[in-house]
């Protein structure tokens, strides 16, 4: 890729990347919960610059995110001790994301965030706030994609109205037909 481009596909996700930071910063003071974490900031990364690879289907992001969280609340009220309760909800988190088809790394983060932040929350209070900040990544990529790089967001890219040439070369004419 020519520098010219990639430059300015790094300025558009850079920006990208500012404007959700701040969205759901923002999004924290709405909701009076914060959906803003590490985890949150490394699923930008891949809905932003790889929005066509398989972990950052929408699926994978929502269920992940979802699972891994739902898992870790429970295992806080089952496992008080954080040394075992982080390495077994974290050993079972990436059990189940592959079971369920719904794998993706930064999810894999939100056991060890969850345990180590000492908080004593709800459980909506956990799990709220992870399904808000995933809905709004979705649709916020979902937007960026399909303003800016002109493609879809997670279905590939946009199918151009101009129509495609056929790649094929010509075959060459069969002896005896009108092009002999």
């Amino acid at each position: 890729m020519h520098f010219k481009h990639r430059l300015r596909d790094a300025t558009l996700a850079g920006i990208a990347g500012f404007v959700a930071v701040i969205c759901l910063s923002y999004l924290k003071d709405w909701t009076h919960f914060m959906v803003l974490s590490a985890p949150m900031g490394a699923t930008l990364v891949l809905l932003l610059l790889l929005p066509s690879a398989p972990l950052s289907r929408p699926k994978n992001v929502i269920f992940g995110h979802l699972l891994t969280t739902c898992l870790t609340v429970a295992g806080l009220e089952l496992i008080p001790d954080p040394l075992l309760g982080i390495g077994l909800c974290f050993g079972l988190s990436l059990m189940l994301m592959v079971l369920t088809d719904t794998l993706h790394p930064p999810a894999g983060a939100n056991p060890i965030l969850i345990y180590l932040s000492g908080a004593h929350l709800t459980p909506l209070d956990f799990i709220l706030p992870t399904l808000a900040g995933t809905l709004f990544m979705v649709g916020f990529a979902s937007a960026y994609h399909y303003v800016f790089t002109h493609r879809r967001y997670p279905f590939g890219p946009k199918v151009s109205k101009t129509r495609v040439q056929d790649d094929t070369p010509p075959q060459p004419a069969k002896p005896g037909t009108a092009a002999d």
